[in-house]
């Protein structure tokens, strides 16, 4: 049997995804916080956006690693040289699958104590918006990031620069910025509701984002090779 998936298919599935996983977090954290049902059968640790090792978790790296996978399509497609950008795009596949192994083994929680020990001695305490501190060395390797990848967004055609660049946007803007804002909540507030909502914003916008990047990837292809369909066998 087999089942063919257009590109706008894929993006009502993954628009469905973001939505379920977003509402069922929320209920999550309502149970959680305001009703005092502190598992709700397991829900609340299988579906809240806040856990690891859960249903949101496992599909955000699955999310992240079908987006390397498009990746290395595009890059191995590419010719050598520097015309279309064989090595931007395979390293890109590299960081995406890299992204997908941290989402699920939360690697990037290593450099907070790393950061505060080497704050140590120059007097530096981390607190407030840096008490996760893992947000600093990752600044400086989007600073890079940025740099390193500037000739290759001039490189793309319109559509798919905007919406690379909308995609990242809306990613980094979950995994980087809202991290200041949960740093600062947790440091001086605690756990409470208003942390459990900003968790799920967090956690949203990540999906979002890869979920955009994933479908302009798509779109990407079909404006080269055209139509995209997305076999399915068994």
């Amino acid at each position: 049997m087999q089942f063919n998936l257009s590109r706008q298919t894929v993006g009502r599935l993954l628009v469905f995804a973001t939505v379920f996983l977003c509402l069922a977090s929320t209920g999550t954290e309502i149970s959680y916080y305001l009703l005092d049902h502190k598992r709700l059968l397991g829900l609340v640790g299988q579906f809240s956006l806040g856990y690891e090792a859960n249903v949101p978790t496992w599909y955000s790296s699955v999310l992240l690693l079908a987006c390397a996978a498009v990746l290395a399509v595009i890059g191995f497609s590419r010719p050598p040289g520097k015309g279309g950008y064989r090595r931007h795009w395979l390293a890109l596949a590299a960081i995406f699958a890299y992204m997908s192994l941290d989402e699920a083994a939360v690697l990037h929680e290593g450099l907070i104590p790393l950061t505060h020990y080497l704050a140590q001695p120059f007097g530096i305490t981390l607190e407030g918006a840096f008490y996760l501190a893992w947000t600093l060395p990752a600044a400086v390797l989007l600073v890079v990031f940025g740099v390193c990848y500037l000739g290759f967004l001039k490189y793309l055609p319109a559509g798919s620069r905007n919406g690379f660049i909308l995609a990242g946007l809306v990613y980094v803007g979950g995994a980087f910025g809202t991290e200041f804002l949960l740093s600062y909540w947790i440091d001086v507030h605690g756990d409470n509701f208003v942390h459990g909502m900003l968790n799920v914003l967090q956690e949203t916008m990540e999906i979002a984002g890869a979920s955009l990047f994933l479908y302009v990837l798509l779109r990407h292809i079909e404006t080269e090779t055209g139509e995209v369909q997305i076999n399915v066998r068994y």
